[in-house]
């Protein structure tokens, strides 16, 4: 009886055999007849139809202006929490600072190039020796941890990388969950000796 089931969800042919008249036991040819009309649902549920839903051109229009939000609203399902409300791991956060400090040292670079291509030969040297020299409180050293931290924590991130590209094995939820905490509190560290000097 299960072969038979199986066989009518596989192919077509068998979908027309009737096995209501044959409870448990195996089809033999002269018990089993072939019919046109689909077979009846079964009492196992093997075997089940659907209706299908049929849209007019003015429900479809009215589907389409509105969004998602306020389509499960309507049907009382909530909704799946979004990004602002997500608590996300240690290791999610350190790899996605990995890639803002990349950002941050990427327009860094351009602004500085920029105002080296505006302002002439040695003008980028002169904007970071003003900014070192302010006596403005904090300034300076705000500006040096600025350049520091993503300098040191890009750079250790990606060398983590490097190590995990080589050892896999390291990649436990326990040793990346370490690596994270390690990276952020070396990363803070080295910048923060480097913006007092």
């Amino acid at each position: 009886m299960a072969n038979l089931a199986r066989r009518q969800l596989c192919c077509p042919f068998f979908s027309g055999i009737n096995s209501s008249i044959l409870p448990h036991s195996t089809p033999s040819p002269s018990s089993t007849t072939i019919s046109n009309t689909p077979p009846p649902a079964h009492h196992n549920n093997l075997i089940t139809t659907r209706d299908m839903t049929i849209l007019s051109k003015e429900s479809k229009a009215e589907f389409k202006n509105q969004n998602y939000s306020s389509r499960m609203a309507k049907k009382g399902q909530p909704v799946s929490p979004h990004v602002t409300i997500y608590s996300f791991p240690v290791c999610a956060l350190s790899s996605i600072t990995t890639r803002v400090t990349g950002c941050a040292l990427s327009f860094g670079s351009a602004g500085l190039g920029l105002v080296e291509i505006v302002g002439g030969n040695g003008a980028a040297l002169q904007l970071m020796s003003n900014i070192g020299s302010s006596e403005l409180l904090g300034v300076a050293a705000v500006a040096k941890l600025g350049v520091a931290f993503p300098f040191v924590y890009h750079y250790l991130g990606g060398l983590r990388h490097l190590v995990w590209d080589n050892s896999p094995d390291m990649l436990t939820n326990v040793g990346v969950e370490k690596a994270s905490y390690i990276l952020v509190g070396t990363s803070v560290l080295v910048s923060g000796v480097a913006a007092v000097l």
